[in-house]
């Protein structure tokens, strides 16, 4: 349960937030009570440092891809766990703005899109959706937009505390200095939280992509032009978190001075 925003807090029910049990001895310079924070040991710890914060640590998992064979939105089916849960869908799609995405027939919420401020209105563009729900089994993914190959890469997230993310942030360079093929996309972390990354650049062939501070990453070529890629950072730190997205080397299409990197977040606690 998480702890109170604002007015009064004691030690104890920090102590059992943290999986103490309630009246036993306990400090704030505990390893389990000052790590719902982040801080390490002697730190300075007040007890306001505390409002709002959960013991809990969302898990994000994987549940497959889909994607076209032809042009278009990757429609498709993914298998659901029971219960219920966030479904993640992050979308890399080439070519015609996407509007809406729908899972087992619902509309799900868009979170980040990097259409947002690109400036070709039909230029490739990363998405993430959610939704919460308890529905199981197959369900369909259906949507629209797209030209060209498009790649959609479904999570699951448990164990959450607020199933609308803390922050969402999308970066659309168009081009790279130098001959690092990398882009960057920062995001405000809550400590334990999770984060869901997408990404499509210039197809790169021989060592794919590579994002720094990922815990997994699932990543696919089509038709030697494209990479399409997605990511989770589990267990994040409290502050700012910046995920570095890197070619490892050029593909067909790829050029340090023209590449380009369509890259959105979401992050949930």
């Amino acid at each position: 349960m998480t702890l109170p925003s604002s007015g009064a807090i004691s030690l104890n029910q920090i102590h059992v937030e943290a999986g103490g049990s309630s009246g036993t001895q306990a400090s704030l310079n505990d390893a389990d009570i000052r790590g719902m924070v982040g801080k390490g040991s002697g730190a300075q710890n007040r007890f306001n440092d505390y409002y709002g914060v959960s013991g809990a640590a969302p898990v994000a998992t994987f549940k497959g891809r889909i994607q076209t064979t032809g042009n278009g939105f990757p429609n498709g089916t993914v298998s659901l766990s029971s219960g219920t849960k966030i479904v993640v869908v992050t979308l890399q799609i080439p070519g015609f703005k996407n509007t809406f995405c729908t899972l087992g027939g619902t509309s799900m919420t868009l979170a980040a899109d990097s259409f947002n401020t690109n400036s070709n209105p039909n230029g490739s563009h990363s998405l993430i959706y959610y939704l919460v729900t308890s529905a199981s089994g197959n369900q369909s993914i259906t949507g629209n937009g797209g030209s060209g190959r498009s790649v959609g890469h479904i999570w699951e997230i448990t164990g959450y505390d607020s199933s609308t993310p803390t922050t969402a942030v999308f970066s659309t360079t168009a081009a790279n200095a130098g001959s690092s093929f990398s882009e960057t996309i920062s995001v405000s972390t809550q400590f334990n939280g999770v984060t869901i990354g997408s990404g499509l650049t210039e197809d790169t062939i021989t060592n794919g992509v590579t994002v720094s501070n990922s815990d997994q990453l699932l990543q696919i070529d089509l038709e030697s032009a494209t990479n399409h890629y997605s990511w989770k950072d589990e267990n994040t730190p409290s502050g700012t978190r910046s995920y570095v997205c890197t070619q490892g080397s050029a593909g067909t299409n790829a050029s340090p001075n023209g590449t380009f990197h369509r890259l959105a977040v979401a992050h949930w606690k």
